[in-house]
C-alpha cells in the first residue's frame, strides 16, 4: 500500500531519474568517440599519407628523362634535405613533351610538375609549371658531361629554388606563350651549317674571257756548236676568243737576242738577231673555276732578222780582209707547248717548251781562193724555253 508519504517519495525519484539519463547518455557518446579512430573528425594517427614527406606539404611531381644511372643519382639528390619541404612523386619518362607541360592537371592534386631532362651530358633543360598550367619557369644548366657530384648538386639546388620561386612569386614566371616560345628553340634541332656557294662560272667556259692578251717573257735557245745558246727578251700580244672551254687565239711575239760573238785565230764573228713569230695558239683550262691552271700548245712561223759584223780574228794582224756587216733573213718554223699558272684574274705565269726549224740551214762562210770554207752553221732543229708573264 502506497501511502501519501510513499507518493512523494516515488515523485522524487523520478523526478531524479529523468534528470540523470541525458547526463548517462552524453558521456555514453563521448566515450564512443575517444575510443573509436575510425569516427568522423577523429585525428588519424599512425602511417602517413601516400607519397607525403610533411604532412600537408604541397605535392610535387618530377618527370625525369636521360640516362637510367644519371636518373637515379638525381632521385638520390632531391630525394635528401633538398625538397623536404615537399611531397614528391618520381617517374620517368623516355624523352621530354612540351604538350604534357602545357596540360593542366588540376584534378590530379599535384601542386607543381617539375621535368629533368638529363639526356645531354652537357646540359640539363629543367621545366616548370603550375596546375592549371598557365605560370611556367624554364631553367638550363651546364654539366661536366660526367655527372659527378657538382652536376647533381647544381641540378637540386636549381629545383628547389625553382619550385619555391613558381609557388610564391607569380612575377617571376613566364605566362604560356613566354615559355612555349623558348621551349621551341631550346628543343629545335640545329641546323646544318650551310654549304659555301661555289662560284657562278658556266662550266662551258674559261675563267678568263678578255680578247686581247698582252704578255713578256724571256727565252733561251740553242743555235750552233760555235755560239751555244741566244737568249733575250720579247713581249708576246695576243687576239683570240673562247670555244666553249677551249681558248683559242692569233699570237705575235718579238724577242731581242742579245749579242753573241764567235772568234778563231783567222776571224771574228758579231751576230746581232731580231726573231719575229706569228702563231696560233690553243689553251684549255684543266678544272673549272676564277682561275683554272691552263696548258695549250702553238704552232707557227716567224723570220729571224740577224746583223752579222765579220771582224779580225784573235791571232794579231788579220789573215783575211773582213767584209762589211751585212744583214740577212732566214725562215723559221716554230712549234711548242706550255702551260699558265693564273696568279689572279688578270695576271699569270707561262712556260713553255719549243722548238724551231730551219728549212734551209743557215751558215757563215769564209771566201777563200781555192772556194769557201764554212765558219759557222747553225743548228736546223732548235729547242727552246721561255718563262713570262702575261697580263
Amino acid at each position: 500500500m502506497i501511502t501519501k508519504r510513499g507518493t512523494v517519495w516515488l515523485a522524487v525519484l523520478a523526478a531524479v531519474a529523468l534528470s540523470a539519463a541525458p547526463a548517462l547518455a552524453g558521456d555514453g557518446v563521448a566515450a564512443a568517440s575517444s575510443g573509436s579512430p575510425g569516427s568522423p573528425g577523429a585525428p588519424v594517427s599512425g602511417a602517413p599519407a601516400p607519397d607525403a614527406a610533411v604532412s600537408g606539404a604541397p605535392v610535387v611531381e618530377i618527370v625525369l628523362t636521360g640516362a637510367a644511372d644519371n636518373l637515379g643519382a638525381i632521385r638520390t639528390a632531391l630525394g635528401s634535405e633538398a625538397l623536404s619541404a615537399f611531397t614528391v612523386r618520381f617517374r620517368n619518362a623516355p624523352r621530354f613533351d612540351p604538350a604534357a607541360l602545357f596540360a593542366t592537371r588540376a584534378s590530379s592534386g599535384v601542386a607543381l610538375s617539375c621535368w629533368i631532362d638529363v639526356s645531354d651530358p652537357r646540359r640539363a633543360a629543367l621545366y616548370f609549371t603550375d596546375p592549371v598550367a598557365d605560370r611556367f619557369l624554364v631553367r638550363s644548366i651546364e654539366l661536366s658531361g660526367r655527372f659527378d657530384e657538382l652536376d647533381r648538386e647544381s641540378v637540386a639546388q636549381v629545383v628547389e629554388l625553382s619550385l619555391r620561386s613558381l609557388r610564391v612569386d607569380a612575377r617571376a614566371s613566364l605566362d604560356r606563350e613566354q615559355a612555349r616560345a623558348l621551349i621551341l628553340r631550346q628543343t629545335a634541332p640545329p641546323e646544318a651549317p650551310a654549304e659555301p656557294a661555289e662560284p657562278a662560272v658556266p662550266a662551258a667556259a674559261p675563267a678568263r674571257r678578255r680578247a686581247l692578251e698582252l704578255g713578256a717573257f724571256y727565252g733561251v735557245a740553242a743555235h750552233s756548236a760555235e755560239i751555244g745558246l741566244t737568249h733575250g727578251p720579247g713581249v708576246r700580244v695576243a687576239l683570240g676568243g673562247s670555244w666553249g672551254r677551249h681558248r683559242l687565239a692569233l699570237d705575235a711575239r718579238l724577242q731581242y737576242q742579245f749579242e753573241r760573238r764567235y772568234e778563231e785565230p783567222r776571224i771574228g764573228l758579231d751576230l746581232r738577231t731580231i726573231a719575229l713569230r706569228a702563231d696560233a695558239c690553243w689553251r684549255y683550262p684543266l678544272a673549272t673555276g676564277v682561275t683554272p691552271l691552263e696548258v695549250g700548245a702553238r704552232l707557227g712561223a716567224g723570220i729571224d732578222h740577224v746583223d752579222a759584223a765579220p771582224r779580225p780574228g784573235s791571232a794579231g794582224p788579220p789573215a783575211f780582209v773582213p767584209a762589211g756587216a751585212t744583214s740577212s733573213n732566214a725562215l723559221v718554223l716554230v712549234a711548242g707547248s706550255g702551260v699558265k699558272l693564273p696568279l689572279g684574274r688578270d695576271l699569270g705565269l707561262f712556260a713553255e717548251l719549243f722548238v724551231e726549224l730551219d728549212p734551209a740551214r743557215v751558215r757563215y762562210d769564209l771566201s777563200l781562193e781555192q772556194g769557201t770554207e764554212t765558219v759557222l752553221a747553225r743548228y736546223r732543229l732548235r729547242p727552246g724555253v721561255l718563262l713570262g708573264v702575261e697580263l
